[in-house]
């Protein structure tokens, strides 16, 4: 999968999304997420979300520029993509 060249708001699913996912096709989302989200979505400190947010990103082997998609995150940790996107 190509990295995205930055953060856009998108209105549709990745393709090889959870097809049980059900989001809300008219309400817009990030396409990617940053250590505040996770720290909102797991209910961590800072600091540990900005660590679990880095782990992800390792994972992936994704260099200092690029960014962490909703769905990367969602896959690394094994949660519902319409769940992490409904508490963002």
């Amino acid at each position: 999968m190509v990295p995205p060249m930055d953060c856009l708001w998108h209105d549709h699913i990745m393709p090889h999304s959870a097809p049980s996912a059900q989001i809300n096709m008219s309400k817009k989302y990030r396409l990617c997420i940053n250590p505040k989200d996770v720290a909102l979505v797991l209910d961590l400190s800072p600091r540990q979300a900005q660590r679990k947010y880095q782990q992800a990103k390792d994972a992936y082997g994704k260099t200092k520029h690029q960014q962490l998609t909703i769905h990367e995150f969602a896959a690394y940790y094994d949660l519902p993509l319409a769940e992490v996107i409904e508490r963002l």
